[in-house]
């Protein structure tokens, strides 16, 4: 049974945003009101907005969405969760699968590769760990959004990724790329198909990423990550499991929402996707056949190994295909060590070992 990526649906705090779009709303109205934090139910207007960041506003959402705001949209939409509903309405599912986690102020960007739930939504705390200057993107898996066909492969998910970044990355600048579990082997095929192509490769961070992954056979996972990690629902499996699977959406869909850990647009069919992608991921996480990397990845291994069972290597098996491995100690386990309480020091850790890529030669940390 996969169990190691359990953690990854959602952030440690939902009231900062529960999918991309409240994610970069609430980014945006961080930059425009010169705010650390935003939370999705807070007033724009309360918050020290006015007419003038207004404006500022609708542009944003217009280069980042393409939708058209009008003062009547803001007015009577000032929270970042009652603007998102508009976005998604006006944007159709076309904001593609790019999500920026944080704007920053200069420097290389920092892209974040999904875990198997094919969300971004743990990414957040990591970002703001490292620092508000961080350039920080993420993307999500090609499938969640409405009409989109997952895809089948790591090797084409890569590619598709390869293709959604090079519009917003900065030209000249080295790729930096981490991912947490599963997220991890897509940063590292990422970085070496762009490597093969010439490209400057910076940071590869796995977070606690295995080099083998045994595909699991429990029929519920994806149903018990999502209900435990990520709607933060008790409901009873074996109940859940004698409904329909359209009923079974719809209950869950109210539940979530009127727990607060589901948009109030949410609705049934985008809850059977996120069940799908489970299934779609590990079953391309099951075919791949890992090739060799030249150049360095830094394996960010959790100092709590009890839920391991002892047999692993140091560095989770990195060294038999990277020509560098470096291995940085962070704490906590899988599951906690992107959470409040250790997800700090991994973000010091990330910005560490980012700075070391950044001076060292193109083939590996000096």
């Amino acid at each position: 049974m996969v169990h190691w990526d359990v953690a990854t649906t959602e952030p440690a705090s939902a009231d900062r945003g529960r999918d991309g779009v409240e994610l970069q709303l609430c980014d945006v109205w961080r930059k425009l009101l010169g705010r650390t934090d935003v939370g999705i139910h807070d007033d724009f207007f309360s918050l020290g907005g006015h007419s003038l960041l207004a404006i500022r506003l609708t542009v944003e959402v217009r280069r980042l969405f393409q939708v058209d705001l009008t003062a009547a949209d803001l007015l009577a939409a000032a929270t970042v969760a009652e603007l998102a509903e508009i976005v998604r309405r006006g944007s159709a599912g076309g904001t593609g699968q790019l999500v920026r986690i944080q704007a920053g102020s200069g420097g290389s960007p920092v892209y974040a590769l999904p875990p198997v739930s094919g969300t971004v939504l743990l990414y957040p705390p990591i970002a703001r760990a490292m620092g508000a200057d961080q350039p920080f993107w993420a993307v999500q898996s090609v499938g969640l959004l409405p009409g989109e066909t997952p895809l089948a492969s790591l090797e084409e998910i890569s590619e598709a990724f390869i293709e959604q970044l090079r519009a917003v990355h900065p030209e000249g600048a080295e790729w930096n790329l981490i991912g947490y579990s599963m997220g991890g082997l897509l940063a590292y095929e990422t970085a070496r198909r762009l490597k093969e192509r010439g490209e400057r490769v910076g940071l590869v961070g796995l977070l606690d990423t295995r080099i083998v992954v045994e595909a699991g056979a429990d029929p519920d996972f994806a149903l018990r990550a999502l209900l435990w990690r990520g709607l933060k629902l008790e409901v009873d499996v074996d109940w859940l499991r004698s409904l329909t699977p359209e009923e079974r959406a719809k209950e869950l869909v109210e539940r979530a929402v009127a727990a607060g850990t589901m948009p109030a647009d949410f609705d049934a069919d985008r809850l059977r996707r996120m069940i799908d992608m489970y299934q779609f991921n590990l079953d391309a996480l099951a075919a791949y056949r890992i090739e060799p990397y030249d150049g360095t990845v830094t394996v960010f291994r959790v100092t709590d190994r009890s839920m391991e069972d002892g047999t692993l290597p140091e560095d989770l098996g990195w060294s038999e295909v990277a020509a560098r491995t470096v291995v940085c100690d962070v704490p906590g386990d899988h599951f906690t060590m992107v959470e409040p309480g250790q997800v700090e020091v991994l973000g010091r850790r990330l910005r560490e070992q980012l700075a070391l890529a950044g001076d060292a030669p193109d083939t590996a940390l000096a």
